[in-house]
């Protein structure tokens, strides 16, 4: 009879658990310290007060009177 394990396949085998192990090890804990780990807030931007430009009103320049002469025609 023949043996039907070699000896590659059988470290094929043990590499293929090491590996295994190690992801299941790693996601394990991963799962295990993903509760204890935060983020730190953002510190918010300081605010500064915002200057709005004087309201000038409505103002008749020379390209809104040449509008409206041309509108109407």
């Amino acid at each position: 009879m023949t043996q039907m394990t070699t000896k590659s396949s059988t470290v094929e085998r043990r590499n293929f658990l090491n590996k295994l192990t190690s992801v299941i090890g790693g996601s394990a804990a991963l799962a295990v310290a993903a509760p204890l780990v935060h983020a730190a807030p953002a510190p918010a931007p300081e605010k500064t007060p915002e200057v709005k430009p004087k309201a000038k009103g409505y103002q008749r320049t020379e390209h809104i009177d040449t509008y409206y002469q041309l509108a109407d025609l």
